[in-house]
């Protein structure tokens, strides 16, 4: 008897531990502290920072000091900009950065490759069609890769989408800042409720792997400006030439990321 009372009392124990390691386990992300213009921000991630950005902090805490790198707050999320050639745009929903993110060291590999349909810009019928359906604006052919790109995006998650018509919805919509496409914008208005807007923010290349092995193609700005999208990564790190992209200039999907160069922000529409 005493034995099956000991017995009764271990299983009981066990069970409390293991409840309280699995509310442990499902309890909210610890905030990360960070130095801003004096003052802490405590960053929370999917409250206003980013579950990329958020990871790097974990891993690299004096990533969030460090001198070359300025943080700046947009759409609600604070994100990591390379001080050098910072502009924030008059739309108030994109940065612009001169200069590429930070590269942590140690940046995990990853094989992931993503079926991502390849658009060209200057196909027909849209090819020759103005940018929001404008006169004073470009032709897609022209200029239409940062359109293009995110048809590719809305597509992959299953919109019913081409340049074309993003190009159209977006000018109906109001989606534009000048002539360069308003992001979040397009995602709210023209992605069918297919793609969210997850940011428009400084490159950095963790964000690569990341968002890949999430499910996410990152559209990503390369020197022009132009934009491409990245779809598959073979072995990944800091390495642009194991980066394989959709490049909306001619369709083409052999190009390696390093084709471009030094890449300097990524779009991010995660699945809604």
């Amino acid at each position: 008897m005493q034995n099956v009372r000991a017995l009764s009392i271990f299983m009981a124990l066990v069970l409390l531990l293991v409840a309280s390691h699995s509310a442990v386990a499902q309890g909210p992300l610890p905030p990360v502290p960070l130095q801003i213009d004096g003052q802490t921000v405590l960053l929370e991630p999917g409250k206003n920072v980013h579950m990329q950005t958020y990871a790097l902090l974990l891993r690299d805490p004096a990533f969030a000091s460090r001198a070359d790198v300025k943080w700046v707050f947009v759409d609600d999320m604070w994100v990591p900009l390379a001080r050098a050639g910072l502009e924030k745009e008059s739309s108030g929903e994109e940065l612009r950065s001169s200069g590429p993110g930070y590269t942590p060291e140690g940046i995990p590999e990853c094989w992931v490759t993503l079926s991502v349909p390849a658009y060209r810009q200057g196909s027909p019928p849209w090819g020759t069609a103005r940018l929001f359906d404008d006169p004073a604006c470009s032709t897609m052919a022209q200029e239409g890769c940062a359109i293009t790109s995110a048809a590719m995006v809305f597509r992959y998650h299953g919109a019913n989408t081409d340049p074309g018509v993003l190009n159209t919805c977006a000018g109906s919509n109001g989606c534009r800042s000048g002539c360069g496409l308003a992001w979040g914008c397009a995602a709210n208005n023209c992605s069918g409720s297919r793609a969210a807007y997850g940011g428009y923010y400084g490159f950095y290349w963790e964000a690569l792997c990341g968002l890949l092995a999430g499910g996410t193609p990152p559209i990503v700005r390369v020197g022009g400006p132009h934009f491409v999208v990245v779809y598959k990564s073979v072995g990944g790190g800091s390495d642009p030439g194991k980066y394989y992209i959709n490049d909306p200039l001619d369709g083409s999907t052999y190009k390696k990321l390093a084709y471009y160069g030094t890449p300097t922000m990524v779009a991010e529409y995660p699945r809604r």
